[in-house]
């Protein structure tokens, strides 16, 4: 499946379409027919989607086994639950089922990384950890400024050697994460993952150890405000993240990098996205005797 339409796969919910928890429910949902409209949509003819009922000891349906494959991402299985109060109102065995293949669908799109934010409700491991007050494992507190923009050791060794650094709007293609590192001065050196040297970034995006393409997500779009800086958008099917309490977290990172894994390079592209341009470095011949060359 080629990156475009994956992408589109695992875009976000809009907000007109999640629906508040009933009373006594817990969690944000969208419906079902959501579900398989954007299967239909961005996967037409590329999806097989089966389920076969689930019963009890007296022979009544209480689930559903659903299996959904898709063309290019593989195959999942999940079961599909049904509320018990549902089961009390002495419903239909076609009603339980209806109820069972619909949570289903869900679970299995789930795998796949759609819908993926109401479940995780938009937290990612280290948060995770971090609102978990009885989990002894906790990740470190981190503040992190607001506007200004993430200034690396490089940055800072040069403030009394250079000029100021200037801020203005790139002009390249926001597409082409190295053009615009070039177009403000900053080195692509560091494109590779501190752990393993794996790609992380090229002239077509940003890209995980597991081979996903990575999202940067500025402040502005962030619903959460612990929320990671940058997250592989493979979701649940990312290889590079982890299984936290029996919940899948696609690989994150975050500019204030307490754990040493963010890319350089990545660093530098949010600054120049931020408008920051490093000095052009001289040449020898206009460098004066007091300057540095740079």
């Amino acid at each position: 499946m080629d990156k475009e339409k994956h992408k589109k796969l695992i875009k976000d919910f809009p907000k007109s379409v999640v629906k508040k928890a009933p009373q006594g429910k817990f969690g944000d949902y969208v419906p079902h027919h959501i579900y398989t409209q954007r299967l239909v949509d961005v996967v037409p003819g590329e999806y097989n989607f089966m389920f076969t009922e689930i019963r009890d000891k007296d022979n009544s349906i209480v689930g559903a086994k659903c299996t959904l494959q898709i063309d290019g991402l593989g195959m999942v299985e999940e079961v599909g639950d049904v509320d018990t109060n549902a089961l009390k109102r002495n419903i239909t065995e076609s009603e339980v089922l209806k109820l069972a293949v619909s949570d289903g669908i869900k679970r299995c799109c789930m795998r796949f990384g759609i819908g993926l934010e109401l479940w995780t409700g938009g937290t990612t491991e280290e948060e995770h950890y971090a609102n978990d007050t009885t989990e002894k494992k906790q990740a470190p507190s981190v503040v992190k400024p607001v506007s200004a923009p993430v200034r690396t050791d490089a940055d800072k060794s040069q403030d009394s050697l250079s000029p100021a650094v200037e801020t203005k709007t790139s002009s390249a293609s926001p597409s082409n994460p190295v053009e615009i590192l070039k177009a403000a001065n900053f080195s692509t050196v560091g494109n590779t993952h501190p752990k393993g040297g794996s790609k992380a970034l090229d002239e077509l995006g940003l890209w995980c150890m597991c081979g996903g393409d990575v999202e940067y997500i500025p402040e502005g779009k962030k619903t959460n405000s612990k929320g990671p800086d940058f997250r592989c958008q493979l979701m649940g099917n990312c290889t590079a993240g982890d299984t936290v309490d029996g919940r899948v977290f696609a690989k994150s990172w975050w500019l204030a990098d307490f754990k040493k894994e963010t890319p350089a390079a990545w660093i530098n592209y949010v600054q120049a996205l931020n408008g920051v341009v490093m000095p052009k470095a001289k040449s020898l011949d206009e460098v004066e005797d007091w300057e540095a060359p740079f």
